[in-house]
């Protein structure tokens, strides 16, 4: 039988691109949990903690709020009798993600209209200029 592969708050800080601050910051607040401690009090990590924290990172950058995540890793933590509710939490967060990602669309449209507007003007400056 293998171990499972442990790794330290600096490896795992490389491997995800979290600072250690973060990492600490996140075990405080619960977000990451378990991990365990070696005989000189220094944080080890596995795997699943890994995924997780992947799995932190992409939800954290389409807006899901600090208290929502602990939500959804708390029961994830019960296990599969709250798979429909985890759906139901994603499913409402695609739905946010999505209007975010149609206002941000419209936003796109206009900064585009504007830089166009200034393109005309400096082409017209150039040519008035020559």
């Amino acid at each position: 039988m293998h171990e499972k592969a442990e790794y330290t708050i600096h490896e795992v800080s490389k491997m995800t691109g979290l600072s250690t601050h973060t990492l600490r910051y996140y075990e405080k607040e619960q977000l990451i949990k378990y991990v365990s401690r070696d005989q000189n009090g220094y944080r080890k990590y596995v795997s699943d903690h890994i995924e997780w924290i992947e799995f932190l990172k992409i939800i954290k950058k389409t807006n899901m709020p600090l208290e929502k995540i602990k939500l959804f890793g708390d029961l994830l933590e019960k296990g599969d009798s709250t798979l429909c509710e985890r759906e139901q939490m994603l499913l409402a967060h695609h739905e946010q993600v999505l209007d975010e990602m149609e206002s941000i669309e419209k936003c796109l449209i206009h900064i585009n209209q504007k830089l166009q507007r200034y393109r005309r003007k400096i082409d017209n400056l150039s040519n008035s200029e020559q």
